[in-house]
């Protein structure tokens, strides 16, 4: 495929990283728990251990995959019943979410791709209870990735202001479309765009006429919402300098959202890609030719560190898959081989369990403390020492979606 289409998708969508691994069965959890829980027959356990913190970090090293997917759904859905977690993070642009929400719209349209999946509907129509989906991003969601679409959100809005004022109701479409662009070219295109340019505040504009406060709730809330992305974060990036700003800015940007929609007796699940979750992004070496071109190794921010850095009791779980069948969310078809060395983490694994486990750090040390290299999507690789990186991690074996 594919690697063309992997370094977009995954640049958009950000890195994260899923270790799986084969070999043989080292040791049963039930003989020694301390080394891994089986994610499978060990839920309780894995639920105590979690249970203890007020924000739980579950990574992913592909964005794909339904079946890793409904993986941490089960244990999403285990930590809101047995353990009080009331609210989901999800890595998606906050403008967009709460604009199809409010409005009653299909969240389908609203939430980044890797969200549109059967078993995480329950999360976005508010049927599942008692935990509030919430989300923590600033990126544009784009219809399908394409940043000259005109989505629904934007029709209604234009529509909307149009009734007013069909000139402004233009500039507004007009500056939507050059956000999109810019960010679609200086992210996924690699253009060296540099910031983004102005002409005019459009936003500002709306707001200060009179009909602002006919608009429905829903466009109003758009419309502040993206002007305060766009004045703390878009704007402070300059795509001349690689993607170490985005990355940067986007760390920052999750970590003050999460915080600001949190209380004190909250106890929140923060779903996103490993390498957002990353404690010392500064020793992580992208070693991927794509990564290098991007200058991941000059970020400093990371969500998870930032987290840590609060009031809050954190657990940042890595997870990491092995072999893949498929990946399901791909529009074509993509195979990862199964890793069998010990010098990658997948490897050094698969070759002691072929089963999905949970391993805890601080209680375990089934997986020996040195540097490893790591994927996303079976591809893009980087070294770590993954002791160093989170808590804990999860372990798939097998993909076949």
């Amino acid at each position: 495929m594919k690697k063309g289409f992997l370094k977009a998708m995954g640049t958009l969508l950000i890195t994260t990283s899923i270790l799986v691994g084969c070999g043989t069965d080292a040791k049963e959890s039930s003989e020694n728990s301390a080394d891994y829980y089986e994610l499978d027959n060990d839920i309780e356990a894995i639920g105590d251990i979690l249970g203890e913190h007020d924000i739980v970090i579950l990574g992913e090293s592909t964005h794909w995959s339904s079946e890793v997917a409904k993986q941490k759904t089960d244990l999403i859905d285990y930590l809101a019943e047995e353990h009080d977690f009331n609210l989901l993070f999800l890595e998606t642009g906050d403008s967009e979410f709460n604009y199809y929400q409010e409005s009653g719209l299909s969240m389908q349209n609203g939430v980044a791709t890797q969200y549109r999946q059967e078993s995480i509907k329950k999360y976005l129509n508010g049927t599942k209870q008692p935990i509030k989906t919430l989300p923590m991003d600033w990126s544009p969601v784009f219809s399908g990735n394409r940043a000259s679409s005109v989505s629904i959100l934007e029709k209604n809005i234009v529509e909307e202001i149009s009734e007013y004022d069909p000139d402004l109701a233009e500039a507004f479409k007009r500056s939507e479309f050059a956000l999109r662009d810019w960010f679609s070219k200086g992210l996924l295109q690699g253009q060296k765009v540099g910031h983004f340019e102005r002409p005019e505040n459009v936003y500002e504009n709306i707001r200060n006429r009179p009909f602002f406060k006919e608009l429905t709730p829903a466009a109003q809330n758009y419309i502040v919402s993206r002007q305060e992305n766009i004045e703390k974060y878009y704007s402070k990036i300059n795509f001349n300098e690689g993607l170490s700003e985005y990355y940067d800015y986007r760390e920052i940007g999750m970590a003050e959202k999460v915080l600001e929609q949190m209380t004190k007796d909250d106890k929140a699940i923060v779903w996103v890609a490993n390498g957002h979750s990353n404690y010392d992004v500064t020793s992580v070496e992208y070693t991927n030719e794509v990564f290098v071109e991007q200058k991941r190794n000059e970020r400093v921010e990371s969500l998870g560190a930032l987290l840590r850095e609060s009031d809050y009791s954190v657990y940042n779980t890595g997870l990491f898959h092995n072999e893949a069948d498929n990946y399901e969310l791909l529009p074509e078809d993509y195979a990862t081989p199964r890793k069998e060395k010990d010098e990658t983490l997948e490897g050094y694994i698969g070759n002691r369990v072929q089963k999905d486990i949970f391993i805890d750090f601080a209680t375990s040390d089934f997986v020996e403390e040195r540097r490893y290299t790591i994927f996303w999507e079976g591809f893009y690789d980087s070294k770590m020492v993954p002791q160093k990186q989170f808590d804990g991690l999860i372990y798939i074996d097998h993909i076949k979606e």
